[in-house]
């Protein structure tokens, strides 16, 4: 099967438009009162075909969350989407590998110029690709890459399916795919995936950068490295870091790498590919690679959530570190992980939006100056607004849908918040 998959969607999905709000214990007919637009966007979507099910989770400027559902987990009559669906997020979890990098900042472990090499020793001796288009032939690396690189896609990787160039292959032929059960390229892969973030590293340490360290942006697997450095660092697997550290406290409970049971295999949203005019069930339900074993914890692509649980998250970030009366992170640690700390002189996509940690940023004269998010390859969307004090998720599965179905919604609640 081919999955088209468009760069700027992946790049630009979960940075760059208002909104958010949310409220908790409401009833469906009291939020959509609330976001009347935004359930009018959901309903008609649906009503269309465009994807079978949407739930929506919105932090109000009152401080309240709102979610709205609309439609089912599948075409086939499952049952309906709500805020305790699950949904895979792919890149949304580069944000959650980003606020576990900062806890470590906050212990004292690591700061934003450690050296990779110091927890990578495989990355002592990397070289820079001499020519991106014509093959492997490298030269050393005169800068040092460091964890502000891993978190800002300046470290100088690449990622398998960003066209046909000598890189790119080259992790196709290691078997460097991190993410779940299926490769998300045109291409075929040549290896068996690495089998874990170990196997990886020594992989990539035989292949050239792309860039020298901290000189260009190029969205990449730069956040399933630094989820390498984190177990390392930390002295626990990166699973149990980010689930004793994150999940846990926040009370992420539907928030895993790997479905555990029955029950949950009955709450997953199914997934559709919707390129060249037809719909086929991608990664299906009954037989989903998320259900199997997990050897390579993949911190850029790897999670399943909730639309509750991923607002629960992004709330405690804009709420300066608390999730209710636990207190997850510093203050600090929260504002550092929604600030810009892209390396001097690197603009993203010509200047389009800055970078924290594992997140766009918006601009400083862009409509939402400030907000911090990312998007998911089959269609999710997560960010938080620190000026307008909002934050918002929008979790639905497709590949290839020519609708703009989250665009749509993101204006929509960015109009039911501006109406008040």
């Amino acid at each position: 099967m081919t999955i088209h998959l468009n760069r700027r969607h992946l790049l630009l999905s979960g940075a760059g438009l208002a909104l958010a709000g949310c409220a908790n214990g409401i009833t469906p007919a009291e939020a959509a009162r609330r976001l009347p637009s935004t359930q009018a966007a959901m309903d008609r979507h649906v009503a269309a075909g465009h994807v079978p099910g949407i739930s929506v989770g919105v932090r109000m400027p009152d401080g309240q969350d709102v979610f709205l559902e609309a439609g089912s987990l599948d075409f086939d009559g499952a049952a309906a989407a709500d805020e305790d669906t699950l949904w895979r997020i792919y890149s949304m979890t580069k944000p959650v590998t980003g606020a576990a990098a900062a806890l470590l900042i906050e212990d004292g472990i690591l700061t934003l110029d450690t050296p990779v090499a110091e927890f990578i020793p495989e990355f002592a001796n990397m070289t820079v690709v001499i020519d991106r288009t014509s093959g492997l032939d490298a030269r050393p690396a005169t800068r040092t890459m460091t964890v502000r690189h891993l978190l800002t896609h300046t470290a100088g990787f690449t990622y398998h399916f960003f066209g046909d160039q000598p890189v790119a292959n080259a992790y196709s032929r290691a078997g460097i795919f991190p993410v779940t059960g299926y490769n998300l390229s045109p291409r075929d892969i040549d290896a068996p995936q690495v089998r874990d973030l170990d196997a990886m590293a020594r992989a990539l340490a035989d292949i050239p950068l792309m860039y020298e360290p901290g000189t260009e942006y190029l969205y990449s697997i730069s956040l399933d490295v630094l989820g390498l450095v984190i177990q390392r660092a930390s002295g626990m697997s990166f699973p149990d870091f980010v689930q004793r550290r994150l999940f846990d406290p926040i009370g992420m409970d539907d928030t895993v790498w790997r479905l555990r049971g029955a029950g949950e295999r009955r709450r997953f949203a199914a997934l559709y590919n919707y390129a060249d005019g037809g719909r086929q069930v991608v990664d299906p339900v009954a037989e989903t690679a998320y259900a199997e074993p997990v050897t390579l914890f993949a911190g850029g692509a790897g999670l399943v959530s909730s639309t509750r649980d991923y607002l629960a998250f992004l709330t405690t970030i804009l709420d300066d570190g608390r999730a209710g009366r636990v207190r997850v992170m510093a203050p600090e640690t929260a504002r550092l992980i929604r600030t810009d700390i892209l390396p001097e002189g690197v603009n993203p996509e010509n200047g389009a939006f800055r970078f924290g940690f594992g997140g766009g940023i918006g601009l400083p004269d862009g409509d939402t100056p400030g907000e911090f998010g990312w998007g998911g390859a089959a269609g999710t969307q997560g960010w938080l607004d620190p000026v307008r004090r909002t934050a918002g998720t929008i979790m639905l599965q497709q590949f290839g849908q020519s609708a703009p179905v989250a665009g749509d919604i993101r204006a929509a609640i960015a109009t039911d918040i501006a109406a008040g």
